[in-house]
């Protein structure tokens, strides 16, 4: 049986059509990157360490050097996407302990902007939520789950005959070897609670992609 965590969080989906990664393994600061318009922030982070770790993003107008905000701040590995509305020139301090990190920076255009401002408002279209709900699975859908690997995950309704076979955009490293996995909540439906994550034992946070039924063999 899975067990279950009430943890809120928003998935976004986007596309993009340009896109400047940084990697790393230590605190630094990265190069300025520019951007006319909004912009998304991917962020990753990985371990093959038990050690104490730290995961903080600070950013900053890379013209000024002034100090804007702490995007995040753990005590685990994990990922995160987080939306910018202003363009600009900018700079991201990392500080990392015990643990690697990558960073991708994509550009949005005006309309998933605005989609994604909908959606946090609560205002969403139905094409939006069509979008959304394709990427979360209602917590008595299933009974019990099974990785595949650390980008597929399966999930098993009581005769075990029919579920979901639900993707990760990135890889959820831990997933493939994981006895414990805690659903992480997105809210509620009409049909009750809804997961869009998954949490590992260790703290990994790992956000569905894709949520599609699938009768099995």
């Amino acid at each position: 049986m899975p067990l279950r965590a009430s943890v809120l969080t928003l998935l976004i989906c986007y596309s993009a059509s340009w896109a400047t990664e940084f990697n790393g393994d230590q605190s630094e600061r990265t190069p300025v990157f520019a951007s006319a318009g909004a912009w998304m922030l991917n962020w990753s982070t990985q371990s093959e360490n038990s050690l104490p770790k730290l995961f903080e993003l600070r950013l900053f107008d890379a013209e000024s050097g002034e100090f804007i905000g702490t995007i995040t701040e753990l005590q685990a590995t994990g990922s995160g996407r987080k939306l910018f509305e202003d363009g600009g020139d900018y700079q991201i301090e990392v500080i990392a302990q015990n643990l690697s990190w990558t960073l991708r920076i994509t550009d949005v255009d005006s309309e998933q902007a605005a989609r994604m401002k909908r959606r946090a408002e609560g205002e969403s279209t139905l094409q939006d939520s069509t979008r959304q709900f394709a990427r979360q699975v209602r917590e008595d859908s299933f009974e019990s789950w099974r990785p595949v690997d650390d980008v597929t995950l399966l999930l098993f309704a009581k005769d075990e005959t029919r579920g979901f076979r639900v993707t990760f955009a990135q890889s959820c490293e831990g997933l493939r070897d994981a006895k414990v996995l805690m659903f992480v909540s997105a809210g509620f439906g009409s049909g009750g609670e809804l997961y869009d994550a998954v949490l590992l034992d260790d703290g990994t946070h790992c956000t569905f992609d894709r949520v599609v039924p699938t009768v099995f063999d």
